[in-house]
């Protein structure tokens, strides 16, 4: 008993150690790469930073954007502005796009108070009471506004003949007057140009010596502005892709028979042939034609000769577009043979149709099977060759590439300075 607890001791020693030996080198070596204290948040430009999220910047430089737009817009119309008034104090008239009708305004409001600057200089008079004249274009409305200042004048000659006169006149009529300008004097004055005149200044000095004067001279635009809206086509060329549609005669199918007599028991008397059109999209009608005779086939292929085409194609164009002149096929007579069409369809029969030549109109629900046409031979004796066209007609659709020439509206408005 002893032994057998000693033994089992000694077995169980024996197993704890060797689970240590087995365990020992893994934990002494396993480092792990990363400890739970080195864990820390990955930069990433979606921090915040200084208080702005990625959104913020976004707006931020949206608004940047924006902002250099309106100021490069801002700069566009300001020169185009500029150029506009040139345009119009030069020639008297300017054209821009039905669109930009909001520039009306600002023009109107800046070319009435623009000013002109007309003179700033400094003259010499003439002697012996010739005037020194000088003469500007005055429109309705403009304002003259003058500042004369005399410089230089002989005293002697102001004692014995008196100083300078000044005068404005707006063609032949005196707007402003001044007697008698003497040394150093300076004057100032305006007035309002009543009709569409040229504005003269005459500076006139007596005596046999020169003075000398200081001028400024300058007007402000009191015209208006004529605003008229013109509408104006402009012709372009391009090419285009069009579908067309085009009627197309087709000879369906072209084949001979030979009908036996009655006393023939080896080969029939009697056909049942039925009429396919089939394979042709977008149907608008078809047709047959039935040569009994010798005398038919020839008439047709003269007939053939003389309009260059299928006699049976010239049939059912002139019932399908109902000309005024009548197109017949030839046709023989025959009391030996008997013919008859059955009409399986719903196809509507033309006006000038006969039993030996037809024409049908009909839609795209129609079915291939049109009918069946018999014919009888009743002779005992004679046999006959048949010979049987059908026509159909449809239309084709295709693409061609052309010129086409189109007319763009445009909208200006033409603007004008009252003059």
């Amino acid at each position: 008993m002893v032994k057998n607890h000693f033994f089992l001791f000694l077995t169980s020693v024996a197993l704890l150690s060797a689970c240590k030996s087995l365990l020992s080198p893994i934990e002494d070596d396993f480092k792990p790469s990363l400890s739970l204290d080195e864990l820390s948040v990955p930069e990433t430009d979606l921090n915040i930073t200084n208080g702005n999220s990625l959104e913020d910047k976004f707006k931020e430089e949206v608004d940047a954007l924006i902002k250099t737009k309106q100021e490069d817009l801002s700069s566009y119309y300001e020169n185009y502005l500029d150029n506009l008034k040139l345009k119009l104090k030069d020639s008297g008239s300017v054209k821009i796009k039905g669109y930009e009708d909001f520039l009306v305004n600002i023009l109107s409001d800046q070319i009435k108070n623009d000013t002109v600057y007309l003179a700033n200089l400094v003259t010499k008079t003439e002697t012996k009471g010739t005037p020194l004249s000088f003469q500007y274009t005055g429109l309705k409305n403009d304002n003259f506004y003058f500042e004369i200042e005399c410089l230089k004048n002989n005293s002697l000659s102001e004692l014995i003949f008196g100083g300078i006169d000044i005068e404005f006149l707006e063609a032949d009529q005196v707007r402003y007057q001044y007697f008698d300008l003497k040394k150093k004097d300076k004057i100032k004055g305006s007035f309002k140009v009543l009709n569409d005149n040229p504005v003269i200044f005459n500076v006139t000095k007596k005596g046999y010596t020169k003075s000398s004067l200081k001028v400024k001279v300058k007007k402000t635009l009191g015209s208006n502005l004529i605003v008229e809206r013109v509408i104006d086509s402009l012709e372009e060329n391009q090419m285009v892709i069009k579908e067309v549609s085009d009627t197309i005669y087709h000879l369906v199918d072209e084949k001979q028979y030979n009908l036996a007599p009655l006393l023939d028991i080896t080969n029939p008397h009697k056909l049942k042939i039925p009429l396919f059109i089939d394979n042709l999209e977008n149907l608008l009608g078809w047709g047959y034609w039935v040569g009994i005779s010798k005398s038919d086939i020839d008439n047709y292929s003269q007939l053939y000769e003389l309009i260059f085409d299928e006699p049976l194609k010239l049939f059912a164009k002139s019932e399908l577009i109902k000309t005024s002149s009548k197109f017949t096929l030839p046709k023989t007579l025959n009391e030996n043979l008997k013919i008859d069409f059955k009409n399986n369809s719903n196809d509507s029969i033309s006006l000038n149709s006969t039993i030996s030549y037809s024409f049908f109109k009909t839609d795209s629900l129609s079915k291939p099977l049109k009918g069946e046409l018999r014919i009888t031979n009743l002779s005992k004796l004679y046999d006959y060759m048949i010979t049987l066209k059908t026509v159909g007609v449809n239309i084709v659709k295709s693409k061609v590439q052309e010129e086409e020439t189109t007319y763009k509206l445009n909208e200006y408005i033409n603007i004008s300075v009252i003059r």
